[in-house]
């Protein structure tokens, strides 16, 4: 069976698997952010949810003749949810393959039906699933600490109270904590974008356990993960020191290190090593740190834009990237396909594109382990 068809079964199965859940009773709240996010794959899963929902006459809702126009919809769920819910929009992958090849065995439904769907999925489920305050949305009372977190696949920005402005990857928390003296802010996982507004008088520091990243008036990406974490300097220069304290005054103009002359493997609070546009700088627990002089910006950041870049990337760090975005996890059952050289662009919510890919390859054969697990063998 070729992937397409194979591909296609599985979400039929999924959406199945889902809908009948759903007539048994209430979800859990967990089983409603899975579903979520399984609807947020793409339009595919939507469609075949709604065909599953409506055998079941769950979806009463649905214009079943196709009248319903799309501004009716996005009126429905804007007045639900309070806010603009954005369709998702397919793009042609590198790899050659197109969502609309997934609707195999059925007649082809006209262009609207994706991006309805889309609307009407994120008005019965997407909202509910808003952690603690939308998108955008201006935190109250900055002098007291206000947490942000993003849940599987969720992305969202929000704007602070002097401008400043933070980028939201998927599985990403942050503490606000604006003193008299500093903006403070803890990143206790995931991944954000920090843009900073300029303010002399009340430098920006974001936090990584006793690793500190000041800038005043620039734009960097800082991404937390177990046993490192990295920065990368979009605009401006960023200040990175280890061992600070919150309250404590570095003056890193005098004593720092520029990333070029750096050759010390300690870095404290009295040697803080300065990170320049285009530079990165990784931090290990063990001390270690590693540093470019000059990176990808576009790449480093282009989760911002919901895409994965990958250039001679190994498959198993390709594949753990997708696993942070998507309920669907793959697996690598092979050392040897593990150290496949990967090449692309990619959607972060499209992890059907790399199975794709990877049949298409002729070096691999995908086997659905689970309702939500893949498994890549050698073929």
């Amino acid at each position: 069976m070729n992937m397409v068809k194979q591909s296609n079964s599985l979400i039929i199965e999924q959406a199945s698997y889902w809908a009948v859940l759903l007539d048994d009773g209430e979800l859990s709240e967990k089983d409603r952010r899975e579903l979520t996010h399984w609807l947020l794959m793409g339009p595919a899963h939507v469609e075949e949810f709604i065909h599953a929902c409506v055998l079941l006459d769950l979806m009463s809702d649905v214009d079943q003749s196709k009248k319903l126009s799309v501004d009716k919809l996005l009126a429905q769920v804007e007045s639900a949810a309070g806010s603009k819910v954005t369709p998702i929009t397919q793009h042609q992958k590198l790899t050659g393959n197109n969502s609309d090849h997934e609707t195999s065995g059925r007649p082809r439904k006209t262009r609207w039906l994706p991006v309805a769907a889309c609307l009407l999925a994120g008005a019965i489920f997407a909202y509910q699933m808003l952690p603690v305050k939308s998108a955008g949305e201006t935190p109250v009372a900055q002098n007291q600490p206000v947490q942000y977190k993003t849940s599987l696949g969720e992305q969202r920005s929000i704007t602070l109270e002097d401008g400043s402005i933070i980028y939201l990857n998927t599985l990403t928390a942050v503490d606000i904590n604006y003193t008299g003296k500093y903006r403070n802010i803890v990143l206790h996982q995931g991944e954000a974008i920090f843009k900073v507004a300029h303010n002399l008088q009340k430098p920006f520091r974001v936090w990584v356990n006793d690793t500190m990243f000041q800038a005043l008036g620039t734009e960097f990406n800082v991404r937390s993960e177990p046993g490192s974490v990295a920065l990368t300097v979009l605009t401006g220069e960023v200040a990175l020191a280890r061992e600070a304290k919150k309250e404590q005054l570095i003056p890193f103009r005098s004593t720092g290190i520029k990333l070029t002359d750096f050759t010390a493997p300690d870095l404290t609070k009295d040697r803080p090593l300065l990170v320049t546009v285009g530079q990165k700088a990784v931090l290990q627990d063990n001390g270690n740190i590693h540093t470019e002089a000059s990176v990808d910006v576009a790449r480093e950041t282009s989760w911002k834009s919901r895409e994965m870049i990958f250039r001679n990337d190994r498959l198993d760090n390709v594949v753990r990237e997708f696993n942070r975005y998507n309920a669907l996890q793959v697996t690598i059952a092979s050392a040897d396909l593990s150290g496949m050289s990967v090449t692309g662009v990619f959607e972060t919510n499209d992890p059907m594109s790399l199975l794709n890919f990877l049949e298409s390859s002729g070096k691999a054969r995908i086997e659905k382990t689970d309702i939500n697990k893949v498994t890549v063998y050698d073929r």
